[in-house]
């Protein structure tokens, strides 16, 4: 019975190594790409929006042009922080965003503002759906 107990023990240690082994592989091989899959993705839904929200027929609708500036904000989220650290982290090619308080204040500004900025348009977007559906008419006496 001593022989079984020592076993399992051992099969345990062998599965957490071998967990710790594979959650180190995919960290150092895997997540460093998944920066440039977000850009790219990103990209490809950008011009997607812009190709659909240029339609002469959407361009007068102002949730369209909420959500196409929305759009704008994005790519642009995703260029300056996503990339920029994924050049960062893969070949060592960093923006200067460090060399001065101002511009480290600046690119955290930018970090926050430019996500915040994009769900606000979306939130716009969705107040003017909302805005444009509702009833008009109040039953105040």
């Amino acid at each position: 019975m001593v022989d079984n107990n020592i076993t399992t023990t051992v099969d345990l240690m062998q599965t957490s190594k071998s967990l710790i082994n594979d959650l180190n592989f995919v960290s150092q091989n895997v997540l460093i790409y998944l920066p440039l899959i977000f850009f790219i993705f990103g990209f490809i839904g950008f011009i997607g929006n812009v190709f659909t929200y240029l339609q002469p027929q959407l361009r007068s609708n102002t949730s369209c042009i909420y959500l196409l500036c929305g759009s704008f904000i994005d790519i642009s989220s995703l260029s300056i922080n996503s990339f920029s650290s994924y050049l960062a982290w893969q070949f060592g090619f960093t923006l200067p965003w460090s060399t001065s308080s101002a511009l480290c204040k600046l690119s955290v500004f930018l970090l926050v503002f430019l996500t915040h900025l994009a769900i606000n348009f979306l939130c716009m977007a969705i107040i003017d759906r909302f805005a444009v559906t509702c009833d008009h008419t109040s039953d105040i006496i």
